[in-house]
């Protein structure tokens, strides 16, 4: 099985897929498609004090957590690694857009003039999100076997080493 880093536009694929070859992937030559953090990014104060309830956590930290995916869909530039370590994580993505909803909403102003309209009625407040996005998160091993959710966001918590990534470009 192997885990993929994908890169948008050819420019940046070259300059930083070139990088990657000789340091290895971690969080400053991550793409601007997949990037780091995911949705444990987006409100860091109210995720740290959530994940410092969580014996067993500290090595779960957002700042340096590469997206990566299950495939590599019809990109032409990505990276390819299998597993070689267990810290990896999936988290429910429909959560993330959730909470991505609440960055919208400060700066998205509707067409009257209004601000505040992206939230949908209903949805919890982003405290109980971060709450619950930290819920959802699970190895890898454990999402394989029991698969929770569809909607995966998968974050590598440590540096790729360069010896076990095969590059593919176009």
């Amino acid at each position: 099985m192997f885990l993929y880093h994908l890169y948008g536009n050819k420019y940046e694929s070259l300059i930083k897929m070139k990088k990657v070859k000789e340091q290895g992937l971690h969080p400053k030559l991550t793409s601007m498609y997949l990037g780091t953090g995911g949705g444990g990014d987006f409100y860091p104060d109210i995720m740290e004090r959530v994940r410092l309830r969580s014996p067993g956590a500290e090595w779960i930290n957002f700042d340096v957590g590469i997206v990566v995916t299950l495939s590599p869909y019809d990109f032409k530039n990505y990276l390819r690694f299998p597993i070689f370590t267990n810290k990896i994580m999936v988290f429910d993505r429909d959560i993330t857009t959730k909470l991505f909803s609440y960055i919208e909403d400060e700066y998205v102003i509707d067409e009257s003039g209004i601000a505040g309209t992206m939230i949908e009625p209903g949805t919890p407040s982003k405290e109980e999100l971060v709450k619950q996005y930290w819920g959802s998160g699970v190895t890898l091993e454990n999402y394989m076997k029991n698969k929770p959710f569809s909607n995966t966001e998968i974050m590598v918590f440590e540096r790729v080493p360069k010896n076990q990534l095969t590059l593919i470009s176009e």
